[in-house]
């Protein structure tokens, strides 16, 4: 029995996440741009912003992307962090709506909606209609996954072992949410962890209170998901990703307080106990909204003092001392410590922006890329300028070519700045467009992408290395990259003959791309050359 009931839990369990993973991912790609427009119009009130959080989580089966949305916003001024944190709470009731669908018992619709979605994803001519067959198959999934797990755990409410270990656990409702929050920050989906409490509970082996603890731990854990990711991301993302374990964490702890209150509510609300866990995970939500909405102001700017903002770069030189220019070497020294800032600019803050994916990219990323490229600019100007001032006359022959050297890496770095800004322009194009890359063709693109930018990261750790073996890695690299232009201009050119839509419409932009992202690893080329001394 054991093995069996293992099993369909395991199964049924996996069904139900990739279900939802099918849901958010096909209708985020289905209505991205719909949800984007529609969050810059509602959130500059708090009230309607956690509305929206609503019905964007409720459409899109994920709050992480509501998220990802906001961050942008707050990132361009568009909205505050009190504004956003207002989204955070609504889309937290609306990732309730799984739970309360599942709690009407439609598994015996589950195989008709798989079969249903099954059509329009593998047939649709179009991509937003196999995005919508995607998450209607997903939404089958998740019945059957659900339906599955109450199968197996069945024949658990007549084992005298299992019940008394329940029994025993329900005593701890602290190690139930505990164990509750692990699971749903390793399945990453608070309802997985809701609809199995549900599911448990109706067929007779969890009682109403283990269940409920159930409910709190989901809540705590699905916030480990947005926290791990915002390490990566700016302040403002991390921000929203701690003030929505501070929502969360704080809600438990009075729900905890209360716990006998709490069950007792959701006992009220339905006769029925799978219908009372998914109210009692509704209630949660929307009580926390309650307390907290009016807040979210002081909320935000507390926020900023457990996150104060990183000192961003400025216009300036950081390295450059005008008393060194009579010491050569430590003038050339500095000079190299300019570039290489120069170059994490490009690293850190202009390359990972520029190829982002739809719902990952930032409001007004070009205005915020032009404002990198004109630090690089300027730098640039100012390390001309203070090379000019060094005395020849105490310049050896080796720091006569090493700053010959560093004005071409300069340069080559100023130039991959201006072209970062147009292809910003040719993604913008895209978007103002309403079109889209086929999926053939943007995955080629980003697969040229990634090998340009690590031609670049080589070469700049060639440069700061004076590494003469990464340098000629790096130059031996660009045949390998000008053939890969080739053929991607051939296989580009093969769709148009088959009359590919997504092809023909982007075929501008498409090679356009390719000769801006070969430019960029010409000047990665050019800057391995200098180090090696081919100048």
């Amino acid at each position: 029995m054991a093995f069996n009931v293992v099993t369909g839990l395991m199964g049924g369990l996996a069904l139900f996440i990739y279900g939802m993973n099918l849901i958010s991912t096909g209708l985020q790609k289905a209505a991205a741009r719909q949800v984007q427009q529609f969050l810059a119009t509602v959130t500059r009130n708090r009230f309607f912003g956690m509305l929206a959080g609503i019905v964007i989580t409720v459409i899109l089966q994920s709050s992480s992307v509501a998220t990802v949305l906001l961050v942008g916003f707050v990132s361009a001024g568009l909205m505050s962090l009190g504004q956003a944190l207002g989204v955070v709470l609504g889309s937290a009731i609306g990732s309730t709506f799984t739970a309360q669908l599942i709690a009407f018992e439609l598994s015996d619709y589950a195989l008709w909606a798989v079969f249903i979605g099954l059509i329009p994803y593998l047939f649709a001519g179009r991509l937003r209609w196999r995005y919508i067959g995607q998450a209607i198959l997903g939404f089958g999934l998740i019945f059957y996954g659900a339906s599955l797990m109450g199968s197996a755990v069945a024949p658990l409410k007549s084992s005298p072992a299992f019940i008394e270990i329940v029994d025993k656990l329900s005593a701890y409702p602290l190690l139930v949410m505990l164990a509750a929050t692990i699971f749903t920050a390793i399945v990453q989906s608070s309802a997985a962890t809701v609809v199995l409490g549900m599911t448990m509970a109706s067929q007779g082996t969890l009682g109403l209170e283990p269940a409920l603890a159930m409910v709190l731990g989901a809540n705590i854990g699905t916030t480990t998901t947005a926290l791990i990711s915002s390490i990566a991301l700016s302040r403002e993302a991390k921000r929203v990703a701690v003030a929505h374990f501070f929502f969360k964490f704080a809600g438990m702890l009075l729900f905890l307080s209360f716990m006998g209150l709490y069950s007792n509510l959701a006992r009220l609300t339905s006769p029925d106990i799978a219908r009372q866990i998914a109210n009692a995970h509704t209630l949660y939500n929307v009580i926390n909204m309650f307390i907290f909405l009016p807040f979210t102001p002081w909320v935000g700017r507390l926020m900023v003092r457990i996150l104060p903002d990183a000192k961003e770069e400025e216009k300036t030189t950081k390295y450059l001392n005008l008393s060194a220019v009579d010491k050569p070497e430590e003038a050339l020294e500095q000079v190299a410590g300019e570039i290489s800032r120069m170059a994490r600019i490009i690293q850190d803050d202009m390359l990972p922006r520029v190829m982002q994916p739809l719902a990952n990219r930032e409001v007004d990323l070009i205005s915020k890329l032009q404002r990198y490229d004109n630090i690089l600019d300027y730098v640039y100007s100012a390390v001309a300028k203070y090379l000019a001032q060094l005395d020849r006359k105490k310049l050896s022959e080796e720091q006569s070519i090493n700053q010959i050297k560093l004005l071409y890496v300069a340069n080559d770095l100023e130039t991959i700045g201006d072209i970062i800004i147009e292809m910003g322009e040719k993604w913008q194009k895209i978007e103002e467009n309403g079109i889209e890359f086929s999926p053939e063709g943007q995955t080629e693109i980003t697969g040229m992408f990634n090998k340009v930018k690590e031609n670049f990261d080589t070469a700049i750790r060639a440069f700061t290395k004076n590494d003469e073996n990464l340098a000629y890695q790096v130059i031996r690299s660009h045949p390998e990259i000008s053939r890969m232009e080739k053929n991607l201009r051939y296989t580009h050119f093969q769709r148009l003959q088959k009359e590919n839509r997504m092809s023909i419409e982007t075929t501008s932009v498409h090679m356009d791309l390719i000769n801006l992202m070969l430019r960029i690893n010409t000047n990665s080329v050019s800057i391995a050359q200098a180090v090696v001394g081919i100048i």
